[in-house]
């Protein structure tokens, strides 16, 4: 095989974080190179680069040809194509325009006919984008970069959203661009699908190659493991005794939910009681914060009830003031004012010296501004203002994202405390699977937007293989 796009030493840094460090590697004609890695990898920027969206360092080359300064019109000219997440298509025109357009404006304009054939796209040809299915949007996306006849394709999520009979259809699809002698990247969370069609598989860990090699080298990776799933924690899982009934505060029951009428959750039934702390686990993208979303009035939910603290869904400021706090990815801080002030946003009547008896690193920092602390301070400062609400129910998502384990294991073992000393009722949404079950009463896996397993905490560690096989695949 003959390598058609070839990545040499690839950087790119925004401010003073590297996004993506040092990254080789060489995808040959008639190959699928999967690109994988947990949330904030730096995967999509990775493409950004190639493709000519961000500014990077090093080297990138097709079929021997340097594109190093060449803007995103011009490698697209030169045979590199790609899909986005969020698909870009032109609303106002037709999918028969849409393939039009891409394949004059590159200049290598292929068959669009024959395009829209190989789709299954001849009887909406003529419709406008907002007419169509979310898989037949996808297929006018994928299509719209095939009919350029690139030589390298690269994909960011193209099975997010597609139920498994479309999953199947754009696996056949894959192999058979593949077939033509294409090099194809494929950006997606759907381990199922990169493990079916890839010849190879790239794993990235904040911004870095943690592993390459074939899908089945690559699951087996202890490192690859470590990454999606975490290390084990210092203590095993707390089996604790069945005590009296307690009260319910959130139950979802067949919870379906979506983002512009693409479903990305469906029939999630899942019950959280006082007291008691229960993880939701899942690989990227299974639908663990869009379940949260619909939980927290932040999302309305396209079928089945929720109820929360007793009554049904509200808006997210009538739910905060009965009792529901949601500390959200990224941890919600405003970063300009002081750690102080982030404090006194908190709504609720809790003492901030009690609150900060279980920080004891941040009293010295209150009157630094939130983005001069770092990352565990900032987890820390989100989590302290979450606690000052006093709240009954504390939805909380990816607390250990881009921290120390020592330092998740602190915070999670302060989740427990308050669980146990307040009554309060906790959903942890948690990438690190070994530490979320070593806290947690209960957990759930979603996979692709299903509940596929659940029980106590203990139960769950049991089974590490299960687990492992909802994250990376069977």
């Amino acid at each position: 095989m003959t390598a058609v796009l070839e990545v040499a030493d690839l950087c790119v840094t925004v401010g003073a974080t590297a996004i993506v460090r040092d990254v080789t590697l060489s995808v040959d004609g008639g190959t699928i190179l999967g690109l994988i890695g947990p949330n904030g990898a730096g995967k999509t920027t990775l493409l950004d680069a190639l493709t000519g969206f961000v500014p990077g360092t090093g080297s990138v080359a097709l079929l021997g040809r340097s594109l190093d300064g060449q803007a995103a019109h011009a490698r697209a000219r030169l045979g590199l194509a790609r899909t986005f997440q969020s698909l870009e298509l032109f609303e106002d025109l037709e999918v028969i325009e849409n393939l039009r357009v891409a394949a004059e404006t590159t200049g290598r304009g292929g068959d669009v006919e024959a395009t829209l054939s190989r789709f299954g796209l001849e009887e909406v040809a003529g419709r406008l984008p907002s007419m169509l299915s979310h898989a037949q949007r996808k297929l006018v996306a994928l299509g719209r970069a095939v009919v350029t006849a690139p030589r390298a394709l690269l994909l960011d999520e193209p099975a997010a959203g597609l139920d498994a009979t479309e999953r199947a259809g754009l696996a056949r699809l894959l192999l058979s661009l593949a077939a033509d002698g294409m090099a194809v990247v494929l950006v997606d969370h759907d381990m199922g699908l990169v493990l079916d069609v890839c010849d190879e598989v790239c794993v990235l860990q904040r911004g870095a190659v943690l592993a390459t090699g074939t899908p089945a080298e690559v699951r087996a990776d202890p490192q690859v493991v470590t990454a999606y799933l975490g290390t084990a924690p210092t203590a095993s899982p707390v089996v604790r005794p069945a005590g009296p009934q307690r009260e319910r505060l959130l139950m979802a029951d067949r919870l379906s939910a979506g983002y512009d009428g693409v479903p990305v959750v469906s029939d999630v039934s899942l019950h959280v009681d006082a007291g008691e702390i229960v993880a939701l686990l899942g690989a990227n993208g299974a639908g663990k914060t869009t379940v949260l979303s619909a939980l927290a009035g932040l999302l309305r939910p396209t079928a089945g009830t929720v109820s929360v603290l007793g009554r049904g869904p509200d808006r997210p400021e009538r739910l905060a003031r009965r009792g529901l706090t949601l500390l959200p990815q990224g941890r919600g801080l405003f970063l300009q004012l002081s750690a102080r002030d982030n404090l006194r946003l908190a709504r609720g009547s809790g003492s901030l010296d009690a609150v900060l008896e279980h920080f004891p690193e941040l009293p010295p920092l209150l009157d630094q501004p939130a983005g001069r602390l770092s990352g565990g301070q900032q987890q820390q400062l989100a989590l302290a203002r979450a606690l000052l609400c006093e709240p009954r129910l504390l939805l909380v998502d990816e607390l250990s994202m881009g921290l120390a384990p020592q330092v998740v294991e602190e915070l999670l073992a302060t989740l427990r405390r308050t669980a146990d000393q307040h009554g309060t009722a906790v959903l942890l949404v948690e990438q690190h699977v070994p530490l979320a079950l070593g806290v947690a009463d209960r957990a759930y896996v979603l996979e692709r937007g299903r509940v596929v397993l659940s029980g106590t905490a203990a139960e769950l560690a049991a089974q590490p293989e299960v687990v492992r096989a909802s994250y990376l695949g069977q």
